[in-house]
Order: structure tokens, then sequence, then C-alpha cells
């Protein structure tokens, strides 16, 4: 598996720092890449008003993104006389994740990187945060930053499903896992992998003869640790880097994230529609509620 070298930056307004630009510009220190840089740009006002024509709407667009195509192309003169390749591109459109997918559809990003947003935490069903409709819907890997300072001692946690029999399951978390070595080449830290389950729920006071709920717990957890040793057996995953965790995803994967202090956290997501999606998300997205770190989620 190669790095990303086709990355998409989501640059938000005009802004002092750009978080995303720099987490990528910190890749460029390492890979050979390529930049694009995105911004959307929209004026509610400009669309809606009824009292301007038709044609005085096209011109106040036609300005607004002009003003915003200058403003990159400050940005991609500083980036070019460090000799990395980048192009702007600058998007008319009310979502940033609308024009985020636009986007992806032309260029074929092999990565996006985007800060993360306020509203990334919120867990209100009837407004879905920005970012969680990029986890769902970006066709690209999709990687978002929380700050500009990429800390070199801190490890990438790859997080999977270890115990699932499919085939292509099992391809998709070595996928993760490599992606999250990747990144860790980036840090003088090692790479962890962890895989969460749900024990059967068995009350205390139901009695099956020959039957022990403690036992069937300690089998359950056996049984994944052995599903995950042998998934990492050969890629260079350490015996005490590997990590099996009974209970929630979305609960387990922040704590222990945060026990090791990584860097990033990098798990694979899955688009869910409707109202179970709306009402019960993706994993990636109740991890992403919960994290203090960075989160890169990937597409089977």
């Amino acid at each position: 598996m190669k790095f990303p070298q086709n990355i998409l930056v989501i640059v938000s307004g005009k802004r002092r720092n750009h978080i995303a630009l720099a987490r990528a510009l910190q890749f460029a220190e390492f890979y050979d890449i390529k930049l694009t840089l995105l911004s959307c740009v929209f004026d509610p006002g400009t669309e809606l008003s009824p009292l301007l024509s038709s044609n005085h709407k096209k011109q106040i667009k036609e300005q607004k993104i002009q003003e915003r195509q200058e403003y990159l192309e400050q940005l991609k003169s500083n980036i070019e006389s460090k000799n990395i390749p980048v192009q702007v591109m600058v998007k008319w459109n009310r979502k940033i994740q609308r024009a985020v997918m636009e986007a992806c559809d032309e260029l074929k990003p092999d990565l996006v990187v985007k800060r993360i947003s306020e509203s990334a935490n919120s867990v209100n069903p009837f407004t879905m945060p920005m970012d969680w409709q990029l986890l769902r819907y970006c066709p690209a890997p999709l990687l978002l930053v929380k700050s500009a300072e990429w800390n070199m001692n801190a490890p990438t946690l790859a997080a999977i499903d270890a115990a699932s029999e499919n085939p292509k399951e099992q391809a998709f978390n070595r996928d993760i896992i490599n992606f999250a070595k990747l990144i860790g080449r980036l840090t003088n830290a090692p790479t962890h992998a962890v895989t969460t389950h749900i024990s059967p729920m068995i009350d205390n006071a139901i009695t099956i003869p020959g039957f022990d709920p403690n036992q069937l717990k300690e089998e359950v957890n056996a049984l994944n640790r052995k599903k995950l040793a042998e998934l990492v057996s050969d890629m260079g995953i350490q015996p005490q880097n590997q990590h099996v965790i009974e209970g929630l995803a979305e609960n387990r994967i922040p704590e222990l994230s945060k026990q090791i202090n990584s860097q990033i956290v990098v798990m694979g997501t899955i688009s869910r529609d409707g109202i179970k999606g709306a009402f019960m998300g993706n994993t990636a997205e109740r991890v992403l509620t919960h994290l203090q770190c960075e989160v890169l989620a990937l597409k089977p």
C-alpha cells in the first residue's frame, strides 16, 4: 500500500491558520504528494433575494467566487515555493459536504483532509453534523484533524472487527491496519490494533445447569484475542499493542485512544440511510463523538 499522493484539502473560509492544510504540508515532508485546495462559498441572501435580478445574482456570485479564488491563489503561491504541486478549486454550494463529493467525483483523490468542525460532536439526530455526512458519503478516505501540530511520540490506533469470518471484511481489516502503519511512519511511535466485542448479557438470577456465564465471557475474549493475533501475525503489530476489549466501540475505542495517547484512530465506515441511520448513526460517527484525537475513515 502506498501513501496517498493526490490529496484534497478543504479550506474553510479565510483563517489565520488552516489546520487541514498544515497537516497535508507535514505529509509532504515525508512523501511526494500533490494538493488540491477546495473552498466552498455560498450566499443565501443572494440566491433567495426577490429583489435581485438573475443577472445581478450571477454577477454577485461570480465576484464572490473570484474573491475566494484569489485568496486560494495566495495560498497556492506559498505552497509552490516549497516545490509542492498544487491546484485550487472553488465551489458554489450551500453545503460543504456536497461540494466535497462533487470534487471527489471530478478529481478522484486518494485522501480528503478536513478540519473537524465544531458541530462534529453534536448528537442531535435531526441536524446531522457536516462531518458525519462526510463520514457516510465521502468516497475517498477522510482524515479529520483537530490541531496543526503532529505529535511525533503519539501512536496510531487501527480499529477493526477481528472476529468477522467474511473474507472481504478481513481484507478490509488489513487495509485499515496497513493505512495506520503508513500514517505511523510519520511518528516515532508504534501502531496499535484494537477490536471490541459485546458478550451475551446473562442475568445472575438465571440458572442453567452446566452453564457458566463467566466462562462464556472468557471464551469470547479468548476467541477474539486469537482472531486478532492471527490477523496481525505478519503485520508487525507487537503483542502488547494488540487490544481486545469488551464493550461498545463508541465507548471503548475513545477510552483506549486516550489511554495510549494516540495521534489518530484509523477505522472503517459504511453508509447507512433512512430512519435507522438517522437515529443510530454509524460506528465511526459515534466514535467521533467521543474521541479526543483525530480520525481517518476508510470505505471498504
